[in-house]
């Protein structure tokens, strides 16, 4: 059992794209300037240890999704398309861990409509095209960055300008990542699903 919640943390500190600043969130130096309500969170998620309890991973991880759905609201409300990707990116990243923690805590539905919930949230942001151009300028942001280096080139506060060209969001690949693990996680509950381990004689 503790392989397996270090196995969590490993996934949480090294996924690198898909739950970026983790890492330097279990040294503290994590800050998110395109979402700062969550940065306290993901310091949290940061400095669990390798054989913390799954409840309390689960705990952790929950509140970091939590915090960037609240924080993408606010940028979907105020018409800032690109930041709320980079928010439904980071929460759906954190889903996968909280599923996981689900998974291990033998709560297979819950994980599974965790997963299958953000899997949504990623896959739009997977299939956005804008049909303005944004002025954030340059490449997509590397998502292994600090919400600090990513906001100096993601405006938080710029909306889209008027244009005809159509191009996908900056954090699509991120996205599509996340989905690839969401498909393999509800993959294996499926086939956990259908083929139980079979207790043996005399166990409990």
């Amino acid at each position: 059992m503790t392989r397996q919640f270090a196995g969590l943390l490993v996934f949480a500190l090294a996924c690198g794209g898909v739950c970026a600043g983790t890492a330097s969130a279990a040294e503290g130096n994590f800050a998110d300037s395109i979402c700062p309500e969550a940065t306290q969170y993901v310091i949290a998620v940061g400095k669990l240890a390798k054989d913390e309890p799954a409840q309390k991973v689960y705990d952790a991880a929950q509140a970091a999704v939590d915090a960037y759905g609240r924080c993408s609201k606010d940028k979907l409300s105020n018409g800032f398309r690109e930041p709320q990707h980079y928010a439904d990116t980071r929460g759906a990243s954190f889903a996968v861990l909280a599923a996981r923690a689900l998974i291990l805590l033998n709560r297979p539905d819950d994980a599974r409509r965790e997963l299958k919930q953000y899997r949504a949230i990623a896959q739009n942001v997977v299939d956005w095209q804008s049909e303005t151009e944004t002025p954030y300028g340059g490449g997509a942001p590397r998502m292994t960055q600090s919400g600090d280096q990513m906001a100096s080139r993601v405006s938080s506060g710029g909306r889209d300008s008027t244009s005809n060209s159509r191009r996908p969001s900056l954090y699509r690949n991120a996205a599509k990542e996340i989905v690839a693990n969401i498909d393999e996680l509800l993959a294996q509950l499926d086939e956990h699903a259908a083929h139980p381990p079979v207790s043996k004689p005399g166990s409990r």
